[in-house]
């Protein structure tokens, strides 16, 4: 695969006695396609570079890439492999956060990530420093290296020393990865970027996919595409990306995260993304803690946000189950009505489902087989409620009443391990980075029945708030 006109070029220079002053560069390379900004969104036609992958080498052959100007400067021949250039990670550019004097090392290319809404528009701003002409290009981030020129979402970008842009209209939402490059890589570069919005400036988005996990369904007007009410529809109104995961309405852990992983597989082609940001609720929570470190998709997420999941079990299964002293057949008739089981197989889905949330499955055998992933930042919210006697004692601080149908559940909590949402204790939900309650119980915290919920919690801006937050943090 050939090397733009602009690199050929590099080749010339780097052939002769010396490097070719940047003047001389610049005055050839003006000839490129990348002088013009491009504004259709279009992938280019240019010829794309080689693969950027591998250690840089010299002359010598030693793989130093300090000696490889004078190397280059004495034999004649490139130090560096225009088509092996190393590639150089580098940090997420924030909207109107320009770059100062970044500097490009010999024989490597350098990638940078921006993130951008669907429905808007962006002027991407280049401006070489020092060494050679310098080009950026914009791709998705799950491009291969070797593709990333012949795939690019514009043609490219090349400063002689001037000011460049290029307008970029955003074809949807999420990370987008920019290369820049030189076109005499022996050589040190510099060069300053920036990018700003232009168009659809007031549309938000993440960084990477927000995946809705829901926990149990089956209860009335509750179903997997309709469990976090809304949520999804006001995610897309604002300009996030997202995907809604819909897994067994009550299974085991093992069973639900499998079906989770094949999800978020397709999520990631989907959306072009390299990695998601999970958001669970209740099972959905622990769910995404077995895919991340059962499944070894950690590298594939970046934030985990789970809102009252039971972490540590929840009580009321251990007691369904006759794990622990008590009426175990009332709580788990109880449980299976409440969840609206009522076939054999769904009553048997719903028991190894009720076993994976409980005290004694979590505590000794899912956590210690699930430690935290590093790569991976955690995050928790809960609810609290109670029923209408400690609703109306002040000292108790309480402003949710309890919904009848986990009025039952929320006693037998309160009573045996303390405030609860009336499924899952305050301190069970606690994982990760605990940044609070929600005036909700189990239920309103997913903004049900039909969206009615305790009228001091509003299910849609806490969503929209905590999608925020996933953004301002660069997930």
């Amino acid at each position: 695969m050939r090397r733009p006109t602009l690199l050929a070029l590099s080749l010339l220079a780097a052939c002769s006695d010396a490097p070719a002053p940047a003047g001389e560069a610049s005055t050839g390379g003006q000839a490129s396609t990348g002088d013009v900004p491009g504004s259709s969104g279009e992938p280019p036609t240019t010829t794309a570079p080689g693969p950027t992958t591998g250690a840089p080498t010299s002359a010598s052959g030693s793989g130093d890439a300090s000696d490889s100007h004078s190397t280059g400067a004495s034999t004649g021949v490139p130090a560096c492999d225009p088509e092996a250039l190393e590639l150089v990670e580098r940090d997420f550019i924030v909207k109107d956060s320009p770059v100062s004097d970044a500097q490009l090392a010999p024989c490597s290319e350098d990638r940078w990530y921006f993130a951008a809404p669907s429905e808007s528009t962006l002027e991407i701003k280049l401006r070489r420093k020092a060494g050679g002409l310098v080009s950026a290009v914009v791709a998705y981030p799950d491009e291969l290296p070797a593709d990333v020129w012949s795939a690019a979402l514009l043609p490219p970008i090349v400063s002689d020393g001037g000011d460049k842009s290029a307008v970029f209209p955003v074809p949807r939402s999420g990370e987008f990865a920019l290369h820049v490059t030189t076109d005499t890589p022996d050589l040190a570069g510099a060069y300053d970027l920036e990018i700003r919005c232009i168009l659809g400036c007031e549309r938000e988005t993440t960084r990477f996919p927000i995946v809705l996990v829901h926990g149990w369904t089956g209860f009335e007007a509750i179903g997997p595409l309709t469990y976090f009410f809304n949520v999804a529809d006001m995610l897309a109104e604002l300009g996030y990306p997202h995907s809604v995961a819909v897994l067994d309405p009550y299974n085991s852990t093992d069973v639900r995260s499998g079906q989770l992983a094949l999800q978020l597989d397709e999520t990631l082609v989907e959306w072009r993304a390299r990695k998601v940001d999970l958001l669970g609720h209740s099972q959905g929570g622990i769910d995404s803690r077995a895919v991340v470190s059962t499944l070894g998709y950690g590298d594939r997420v970046s934030a985990l946000m789970t809102i009252a999941s039971p972490h540590r079990g929840t009580y009321v299964t251990d007691l369904a189950l006759g794990l622990v002293p008590g009426a175990a057949q009332e709580v788990v008739g109880a449980l299976l009505n409440f969840i609206g089981a009522l076939s054999a197989q769904q009553k048997s889905d719903a028991l190894a489902s009720f076993y994976s949330l409980s005290e004694q499955y979590m505590t000794e055998e899912f956590n210690p087989k699930n430690p935290d992933d590093p790569r991976v930042e955690y995050i928790s919210y809960t609810g609290r409620t109670c029923d209408a006697l400690a609703f109306l004692d002040a000292e108790n601080d309480c402003q949710d009443l309890v919904d009848p149908l986990i009025g039952w559940s929320w006693t037998i909590l309160d009573q045996a391990r303390g405030p609860n949402d009336g499924l899952v204790t305050v301190e069970s939900a606690k994982w990760g980075d605990y940044r609070g309650e929600m005036i909700a119980d189990h239920i309103d915290e997913v903004g049900q029945i039909l969206g009615v919920t305790d009228p001091k919690f509003k299910h849609l801006d806490f969503y929209r708030d905590r999608a925020r937050e996933l953004a301002a943090a660069q997930h």
